[in-house]
């Protein structure tokens, strides 16, 4: 992100996102399944896109240290703990091996590195290998927001549209007790952004199953 208009810009674009999908379905635009599917993969998009520029601002942060000198070991310490949160564990691996080499190596596999998408993670498989870190995210979320029994209730006989109505009401409420600050000299805490993509990846991965 260049400026903080711009992260503010990205921040507001997803809240907003996230409050369409929770909010009331407008009549006739779309069944509820279509506004359940169409709105939660904007907030997919929305939510790699606010990790690409994440990722930019961190490795824009690390080049200019870079290039002021030698990093401190809290500076390292930091860096990593930031880049674990917004990369896969391969990405993170490549990348944190490379602070035994030169400085372009560094700079070089962080060039190469993408976001982990939430919705890439809940299109696998089951048994495919999965961001442990993520996946526990997003596992919590469904146990907390009981999603295994409305997968029982769509067996016992509840309309899909039904099942998916409550999982945005229960989306809502997962996420209600957050609150972002709107000021420019602020960025979204990271409580607000895994709290979004947690509730994301819950209604993906209910999504995925009531497919089977």
């Amino acid at each position: 992100m260049s400026n903080r208009k711009e992260k503010l810009s990205c921040q507001l674009r997803l809240m907003a996102a996230f409050k369409e999908f929770s909010g009331p379905a407008p009549e006739g635009l779309f069944t509820k399944k279509e506004f359940f599917i169409v709105r939660l993969h904007g907030i997919g998009a929305l939510l790699s896109e606010f990790k690409r520029e994440k990722l930019k601002e961190l490795s824009d942060g690390l080049s200019a240290k870079l290039e002021r000198g030698t990093l401190s070991e809290a500076d390292a310490a930091a860096f990593k703990q930031s880049l674990s949160q917004l990369v896969g564990g391969q990405d993170y691996n490549s990348v944190c091996g490379a602070f035994a080499g030169s400085k372009d190596l560094l700079l070089q596999r962080l060039s190469r590195v993408q976001p982990l998408s939430v919705a890439e993670e809940e299109k696998k498989r089951p048994g495919q290998l999965r961001e442990p870190a993520l996946d526990r995210l997003t596992s919590a979320a469904y146990t907390r927001m009981a999603f295994e029994n409305l997968e029982k209730e769509l067996g016992a006989g509840r309309s899909e549209e039904d099942v998916l109505e409550q999982a945005r009401a229960r989306a809502a409420k997962f996420c209600s007790s957050d609150t972002m600050p709107l000021g420019m000299d602020n960025t979204m805490p990271s409580n607000m952004l895994n709290s979004i993509e947690a509730a994301a990846g819950a209604c993906f991965r209910l999504l995925a199953r009531l497919k089977h």
